[in-house]
């Protein structure tokens, strides 16, 4: 799978799983190379209700954890996603419910880079 369809697949992924668990399509997203790894970044998905609640320490918590655990149902799309295009070696998630961002890095391993051995020959 070349790099640009795996891209726009991993969009697509992306904005279904938003429109099926938030039932809201983000104000905006890209999916981009960076060296070895392909970063998400994810814009405009935080209720006006819950950015009222983010200036309160005990309701910021809460809706991170909300957004952090619904954001692990996401991970495995994302692998299916990347496909034959090389083996997730990390998975970092970042969310800054202040700026109203999510951003997802998905490290791939590098070209002919063995991850994995089975000696048992």
């Amino acid at each position: 799978m070349e790099r640009q369809e795996m891209e726009r697949r991993l969009a697509e992924l992306t904005q279904g799983f938003f429109r099926a668990k938030l039932r809201l399509t983000p104000r905006s997203m890209e999916v981009r190379e960076e060296g070895d790894a392909l970063v998400l970044r994810v814009n405009g998905f935080v209720a006006p209700a819950e950015r009222a609640m983010i200036d309160h320490p005990k309701d910021r918590w809460a809706i991170e954890d909300y957004y952090l655990r619904l954001f692990d149902q996401l991970t495995p799309l994302l692998r299916a996603g990347v496909g034959k295009a090389g083996p997730l070696v990390k998975v970092q998630t970042f969310l800054d419910l202040s700026s109203d961002e999510y951003r997802c890095i998905l490290t791939l391993a590098r070209q002919g880079e063995v991850m994995w051995a089975d000696s048992r020959e």
